[in-house]
């Protein structure tokens, strides 16, 4: 992973693709914008805002291939999940009862970057479980560069 400024952050161009497949049903959603990227140690940090919904959103990357994805709500509420290639995570997902404890089973984290200008692309595909019951399919391909 190329070093980034450790003391500042940089705006990056994103381009963000969901996949979800649950119950038989797929659906891809797509989100672009602007973010704000650093390197911090061993984890790269990318920031951005979702347009549509206006959650924060911090995705988390590790050279060891570890991603932590946290979403912020206007409110305050926080979603995490972890992920770690070939292994089994956790996410917190609120809900109006409270915190909905899952799994996370990552079945792929493959991530590629380039120098001048810093890019790179992020792919995720993994499961959420409850209590060993597959809940759904999800694949995400993030694509940066500055």
């Amino acid at each position: 992973m190329t070093d980034l400024p450790i003391d500042k952050s940089t705006v990056v161009e994103y381009r963000l693709e969901t996949i979800i497949e649950q119950e038989g049903e797929r659906e891809i959603f797509l989100y672009e914008g602007n973010g704000q990227m650093v390197q911090m140690g061993e984890w790269l940090y990318l920031r951005y805002e979702e347009a549509e919904t206006k959650h924060k959103v911090t995705l988390k990357v590790s050279k060891a291939g570890k991603v932590t994805i946290i979403r912020r709500s206007e409110e305050g509420i926080a979603t995490r999940m972890a992920f770690e290639a070939g292994e089994k995570g956790n996410a917190l997902l609120p809900t109006p009862a409270g915190l909905l404890e899952l799994e996370t089973v990552t079945k792929r984290l493959l991530q590629n970057y380039h120098d001048q200008p810093f890019s790179g692309t992020i792919q995720l595909d993994y499961a959420l479980e409850s209590n060993q019951e597959v809940l759904g399919n999800y694949g995400m391909t993030l694509q940066f560069t500055t």
